[in-house]
């Protein structure tokens, strides 16, 4: 990676006034699960917070050490989420007053890392967010009919999901899926005429799929929030913003499964009874903000 792409910072950090509304007052470490180029990071420094983060990444975690390395209390971990309860050292395992979680793809991967997370660019199908050795070509090229059924099915939510994997499963073979352009296509010849021009193009839920089970998000993302009660210590916070439905629905459900009611006892209280969305200002200066949904429990 040259260094004009190092320092092109071209994510905005998403709803980054409400973030820094929920950290508690005398707040002295906060945790980052996913650092990106480092927006949220940077303003919880800015404020004098001890911050640890993650970034599965080691090209972007590149952008993110450049950028803040004026910082001294920025400490960095080149790894997924869940293995916080690892990285951090034992002293900081329940005394970390502020977790978040931006479980949204960096703007970088799109626009800069060439790994065919957009149908848009004709590259060599990847979709790697880091460290994990299956890439986007492995599942499209090898994986089974069946497999890529529940992968549509499970992960993109498609009701046409067996009907696209019995297609790719053809058209692959005649000939290896090579590119994401080649994947695009495939798709967009192969759906319905009525569907074809929609508000989602009609291969973005199949890129969601496909990616999801590239870079296991959703059993990450489930073992590391299981770890969160552990990490926080009493009345620190936890705010996740979430960009799909899946995650929604796993947050939502771990939230409200340990929340402390009138008749049961629990780990959280919730800071948001109605998910919290971003306001049509912030959509209209950052786009990729439009589906953000904001989630916040303080431990007890």
């Amino acid at each position: 990676m040259n260094d004009d792409i190092e320092l092109d910072i071209v994510h905005t950090p998403v709803m980054l006034n409400e973030v820094l509304s929920f950290i508690p007052e005398g707040s002295k470490i906060a945790v980052d699960a996913t650092l990106g180029e480092g927006g949220h990071t940077k303003a919880m420094l800015d404020l004098n917070l001890e911050v640890h983060a993650f970034e599965r990444d080691a090209n972007i975690l590149e952008i993110a050490k450049k950028r803040l390395k004026n910082y001294d209390k920025f400490y960095y971990y080149n790894n997924t989420y869940d293995k916080m309860i690892y990285e951090l050292d034992e002293k900081l395992i329940g005394n970390i007053d502020f977790i978040l979680y931006d479980l949204g793809v960096s703007l970088f991967h799109f626009k800069k890392a060439e790994r065919g997370f957009s149908f848009k660019d004709n590259v060599r199908l990847d979709m790697r967010l880091g460290i994990n050795e299956k890439s986007a070509y492995d599942i499209v090229n090898g994986y089974s009919e069946e497999e890529l059924e529940r992968i549509f099915r499970d992960y993109g939510e498609m009701d046409n999901a067996k009907k696209m994997a019995n297609i790719i499963v053809k058209e692959r073979n005649r000939r290896k899926i090579e590119t994401s352009r080649e994947l695009e296509n495939i798709i967009f010849h192969n759906t319905d005429k009525s569907r074809r021009y929609g508000k989602i193009h009609p291969a973005t839920l199949v890129f969601q799929a496909i990616r999801i089970e590239v870079n296991d998000e959703l059993n990450i993302l489930e073992k590391s929030i299981s770890n969160i009660p552990s990490i926080l210590k009493s009345n620190g916070v936890v705010v996740v913003m979430s960009y799909h439905s899946l995650e929604d629905r796993i947050i939502k459900k771990f939230f409200k499964e340990n929340e402390k009611t009138k008749n049961k006892d629990g780990i959280f209280k919730l800071l948001n009874n109605k998910v919290k969305l971003p306001t049509n200002e912030e959509i209209k200066l950052n786009p990729a903000s439009r589906s953000a949904k904001m989630r916040i429990a303080q431990k007890i």
